[in-house]
């Protein structure tokens, strides 16, 4: 479940030993192709813990177009529903209309060691653009990671991003779920973070994380402080 760093999506949706990233098409190439690996102490996603408290490596390839137009792959361990690892797919095109910047895209969660129950599931999505803050809303055309009639299940999420200086970024998150027929599955996420650019593609960064609602009494919603490390070209 990628928080995102695409486009406008960056905004709106999370990476950490080295970071590394590179970049393969030529100045005439109307086309961008980018990696990335990535350390964090732990996988948060929406606020929820993917991890168990354990530290995940997550990567991925990126194609954008100067049209708009992007497709991507993400990858993470993970240990949640009896599997290890986490492969997500999306494509999706982004634009801007005046000052505002528009991005609607397609994601599927993909677990390829699952066995047993199908928690693979796809959303749809579009987040807007303006100035500081983004507004994103998901929904689930398939069920909601496998529970039974939860297709139709939503998320909303606000996102704010402020420049501290040139290289420190502060930004802070908000985001409601409300899972299609079974409210007591129902939350609320947040998150504060401090982003630090080092330098030659570095960087680092801090998130302060909270949930509250009806699920959010469980332990896979305690508060966490979550620090990852970063390379990116």
């Amino acid at each position: 479940m990628k928080t995102f760093k695409v486009c406008v999506l960056a905004a709106a949706m999370g990476f950490p030993l080295a970071l590394i990233s590179t970049k393969a098409m030529s100045q005439e190439s109307a086309w961008e192709a980018s990696a990335n690996v990535a350390l964090y102490s732990e996988y948060r996603f929406r606020g929820v813990k993917q991890t168990e408290d354990a530290p995940a490596i997550q990567g991925g390839f990126d194609l954008a177009h100067s049209g708009g137009f992007y497709l991507g792959n993400w990858n993470s361990n993970v240990e949640y529903a009896g599997t290890s690892m986490e492969m997500d797919f999306y494509g999706g095109y982004a634009f801007e209309v005046g000052d505002l910047s528009v991005d609607i895209g397609d994601l599927y969660y993909y677990y390829p060691d699952k066995v047993g129950d199908d928690v693979n599931s796809n959303e749809i999505y579009a987040i807007l653009g303006y100035g500081p803050v983004s507004l994103g809303v998901h929904y689930f055309t398939t069920d909601w990671y496998g529970a039974d009639g939860t297709d139709g299940t939503t998320y909303t999420q606000i996102n704010f991003e402020y420049p501290l200086s040139d290289t420190v970024t502060f930004s802070a998150h908000a985001g409601t779920h409300s899972v299609e027929g079974d409210s007591s599955s129902d939350y609320e996420d947040y998150s504060v973070s401090i982003a630090w650019d080092i330098g030659n593609g570095y960087g680092m960064g801090v998130d302060f994380i909270d949930n509250s609602g009806d699920a959010a009494s469980s332990d896979g919603y305690e508060s966490a402080v979550v620090v990852n490390f970063s390379k990116s070209m």
